[in-house]
């Protein structure tokens, strides 16, 4: 049965949430449709704080919640530079978003947009929101290069475990009388202590300052480390844990050069406010 509303109530509404008025006939054969609409065009608001963390060949995306009580979603729109055209990728019913199409060491921009059960559909976000996926990987293992030399050293290059002298190693583990440490494999690679850090995600993107003077850190369970390798790409680690004459941690390295992204979000500048968006479906 058709519900109906007061003439006073329809009224209020508009007045307090800015959203489309519509009746909706209950109709079992239109799911989450709408058989019988009384709409206008105002889109609900536009989305707000939109960030994201970066992935490996995916990028995961979130947004506050639109508050509009006749919100039917979210589309979600990707670009290749701040003043470009952003694409529409797909849509979602809740405040976030995985772009599982992204390839390592590709910068993609995002924005996203809100509509409503009668279709329209709001601006764009405002946020300068873009992301430069890498690969990523858990619970590796290296030993103490003092006592196993061919399982020391890490090439991030390889994804893979290499002696500590191998010509593209980037650092290697070892443990000494003074203690347990982390060693840049070359003059070339810079390294240093991040500190106490629960994952990637707390690990933006590269500073620009405080690399250790020094070749080697101490390893410490908990901490992450930021390295600059010798062939211009930027990788950190987080140790796990550190048993006997095993380390073992998690690592992500950027494999577009020069990029320090590691996990970046940004305040997007005035004078990039605004995008050009293709409708749903049309060809770049």
């Amino acid at each position: 049965m058709k519900a109906i509303f007061p003439l006073s109530i329809l009224t209020l509404s508009i007045l307090f949430t800015g959203c489309d008025m519509y009746v909706v006939d209950n109709d079992p054969y239109y799911p989450g449709g709408c058989h019988d609409c009384y709409c206008d065009y105002t889109p609900p608001p536009v989305p707000t704080n939109v960030h994201s963390v970066t992935g490996d060949n995916s990028v995961y995306i979130y947004w506050n919640p639109v508050s509009c009580w006749d919100l039917a979603g979210y589309d979600i729109y990707r670009g290749y530079s701040p003043t470009g055209y952003y694409d529409y990728i797909g849509s979602s019913y809740c405040a976030s978003f995985t772009d599982w199409t992204a390839d390592n060491g590709v910068t993609y921009y995002y924005a996203i947009a809100s509509y409503d059960i009668c279709g329209n559909e709001s601006e764009l976000s405002v946020d300068l929101v873009y992301d430069t996926p890498r690969p990523e990987g858990y619970s590796y293992a290296l030993w103490a290069s003092e006592y196993y030399p061919s399982d020391g050293g890490y090439d991030f290059s390889e994804y893979s475990a290499v002696s500590w002298d191998y010509p593209t190693c980037d650092f290697y583990f070892g443990h000494d009388s003074i203690g347990y440490y982390l060693n840049a494999a070359n003059d070339y690679t810079d390294i240093m202590d991040y500190g106490l850090v629960y994952g990637f995600s707390d690990i933006d993107e590269a500073p620009e300052s405080g690399w250790s003077i020094y070749a080697d850190v101490e390893a410490i369970e908990g901490h992450g480390y930021v390295l600059w390798t010798a062939d211009n790409h930027f990788a950190t680690i987080v140790i796990r844990d550190i048993s006997g004459e095993r380390l073992l941690f998690d690592w992500a390295y950027q494999t577009d050069p020069g990029n320090p992204e590691l996990k970046v979000t940004r305040e997007k500048s005035p004078e990039l406010i605004g995008h050009k968006t293709r409708l749903k479906g049309e060809s770049r």
